[in-house]
């Protein structure tokens, strides 16, 4: 079971010595998630992304998979031999990805409505892994750090001073740029923060083992596409105003492919554990689904949306209708009469 082998990863790096490669370049969405969104082209995978600000369709581009959705060493952790690096790429790898085919099998395939326990703790360990291995996490923890560095450096100006205290250790800034210490700072402590992305992920896969239910939707047209993106686990609540990430009442939702969406919903009827619940959707409510998870995956995304061609430049068509704040008199009849009007 996942649960079980992340606490061995965690506590056992500095243990590790069998040789392994080195892996700079490490994705933080799986290129076998992916490839379910892409095309096949001489034995590698393509897929079209579409930067996040952009609102031209000349904007997208086609890219191969293995060139999308990765950092370099964002993973890596420090030790004295390449196993001990590569402790946490190798668990995602091993652990997760390397069964993402099976279990799309078993969740895009409509006959399927039981799973065994096993294949219900890696469906819900994929997505809660899915949620927190991403960079959205990690560039914001760099984003605070560079603030609270910036107020420090600013503050040692003001008063004269060459340092600064951090946790009661005393910080020399003498003869440092801002830039340059921020990176090297962050470097320093981006081993933490993945570490503590991973235990994050595993207190969470433990209570929604509890609590939740499977729940996939087929999207019923053949002109309706779902795309993606480089943070494509959505989390909602019914609370936004008090909504928080670790909270296992929230919601999430994963675009398997551009017809189906996996939801794990809390709060699930007992015994019914491994059932799958599924649902065809129709229009009008297909159109709903593929503009409201459309979306949501543009306001999760940090740089790129991800589908096919023809799925954004749909996305595109009907972006400014849809996305726009709603006006005084306008009607329901009157904004679907338009978004058909585009295409929908």
């Amino acid at each position: 079971p996942v649960t079980s082998v992340i606490p061995t990863v965690v506590l056992n790096i500095q243990n590790c010595t069998m040789p392994e490669e080195l892996v700079k370049r490490q994705h933080f969405v799986p290129r076998t998630y992916l490839k379910h969104f892409g095309i096949a082209e001489g034995g590698e995978c393509f897929i079209h992304a579409l930067p996040e600000s952009e609102t031209e369709k000349k904007a997208i581009f086609k890219s191969n998979i293995t060139n999308v959705a990765l950092e370099k060493h964002l993973y890596t952790l420090p030790g004295e031999t390449i196993a001990q690096k590569m402790a946490i790429e190798k668990f995602y790898s091993e652990e997760i990805e390397q069964h993402y085919d099976s279990i799309y099998q078993i969740l895009t395939d409509p006959s399927i409505t039981e799973v065994t326990s096993e294949q219900r703790e890696l469906i819900i360990s994929t997505v809660v892994t899915m949620y927190y291995r991403t960079t959205k996490w990690i560039n914001a923890s760099r984003n605070l750090k560079r603030r609270v560095l910036e107020s420090a450096f600013q503050l040692c100006k003001q008063t004269g001073k060459d340092y600064f205290m951090f946790e009661d250790e005393k910080i020399s800034i003498k003869g440092r740029e801002l830039e340059e210490f921020t990176a090297e700072w962050n470097k320093t402590r981006q081993p933490g923060m993945v570490l503590i992305q991973l235990e994050t992920a595993l207190n969470l896969i433990k209570i929604r083992l509890a609590n939740d239910g499977i729940c996939v939707v087929r999207i019923e047209d053949d002109n309706l596409e779902l795309v993606t993106s480089d943070n494509p686990v959505i989390a909602e609540n019914n609370k936004p105003e008090r909504f928080a990430p670790f909270d296992p009442s929230n919601i999430l939702k994963l675009p398997l492919d551009s017809k189906h969406i996996l939801m794990l919903m809390p709060e699930n009827v007992e015994g019914l554990e491994n059932r799958i619940f599924r649902r065809n959707s129709v229009r009008p409510f297909s159109e709903l689904e593929k503009l409201t998870s459309n979306y949501s995956q543009m306001q999760n995304s940090e740089r790129f949306m991800f589908g096919s061609k023809p799925a954004l430049e749909s996305y595109l068509d009907t972006k400014q209708e849809s996305e726009r704040p709603l006006e005084e008199g306008d009607s329901t009849a009157d904004i679907f009469a338009k978004l058909k009007g585009l295409g929908l």
